[in-house]
């Protein structure tokens, strides 16, 4: 009688995303982006952990260059950076949330007397420890070999970025262009849209697309991203947006928002508004 030996290999691993409010359904973080000024020299992030497996994550630092189409590249030793790592006391330096629990981060800025005027940034990266923590889920998959199945625990680590603003002021922001492009769902179109910017600071809020069939029709919202920011690292940047609809009707009114949010509520940075042809 043949024995049929059985394999199971585990694989721990983490995956760093740039986060939205829910970054995952497990793991709740607010704000997913911090920013400290003379008026706010201290603040909090809590972690909501949703699921029945504790998570433990250690808090460290990292420089990232954004680019124009939305990436990063990390930041060498030997380049020059406005980092804000060094200005900044975190704790606690490693954090485990319970199932069903909250943790506070505690973010301290302390500027040095003869900090020059401008944006520093750092990345907080919260690094999951697989040892100590549950994974968030399981996958399972089949090998050709007999009798040998592989079983991943998924790992999820997070990075966030926290700015620091000393004598700053509101940039300024231009629309560039606006071209309608094919998106992954074959069933919606998107908008690319290129925005310049000047200033020693970077911009936030979002973007919302409105549009008017007829004159009487009313204005539908056919596309919504928030929390998105062009850093003084770049003067240009390019973001592409879905939208709700397959085509965009011939004589429809199309109004293309970048509005202010948070700390900006209330300035809108660039708007187009145009006629389908």
């Amino acid at each position: 009688m043949k024995i049929r030996q059985s394999l199971v290999k585990y694989i721990l691993f983490g995956l760093t995303l740039c986060l939205s409010f829910a970054v995952h359904a497990d793991m709740l973080i607010s704000p997913t982006r911090v920013l400290m000024d003379h008026e706010n020299k201290s603040t909090t992030m809590v972690l909501r952990n949703n699921s029945n497996g504790s998570r433990t994550y250690r808090l460290s630092w990292e420089d990232k260059r954004a680019t124009e189409d939305g990436g990063y590249n990390m930041v060498s030793e030997s380049e020059e950076w406005p980092s804000a790592k060094d200005m900044i006391r975190v704790s606690p330096r490693q954090i485990t949330v319970g199932p069903n629990e909250n943790q506070t981060v505690r973010f301290n800025w302390r500027p040095p007397a003869d900090l020059p005027s401008g944006e520093y940034r750092s990345h907080l990266l919260l690094q999951v420890i697989p040892d100590i923590s549950e994974p968030t889920s399981t996958l399972g998959a089949e090998t050709s070999q007999e009798g040998v199945g592989i079983q991943v625990f998924m790992q999820m680590s997070f990075s966030i970025p926290v700015v620091v603003r000393h004598d700053t002021e509101a940039p300024q922001i231009t629309m560039e262009s606006i071209k309608a492009v094919p998106t992954k769902n074959s069933q919606r179109m998107g908008l690319e849209m290129v925005f310049n910017r000047t200033g020693n600071a970077s911009s936030f809020g979002k973007i919302s697309v409105e549009m008017q069939r007829d004159a009487n029709s009313p204005v539908e919202v056919i596309s919504q991203s928030k929390e998105l920011s062009i850093y003084p690292e770049i003067d240009k940047r390019t973001f592409t947006i879905p939208l709700s609809e397959a085509s965009i009707p011939e004589g429809a009114f199309v109004r293309v928002a970048y509005e202010g949010a948070k700390e900006y509520e209330g300035i809108l940075w660039a708007e187009q508004v145009f006629q389908a042809e």
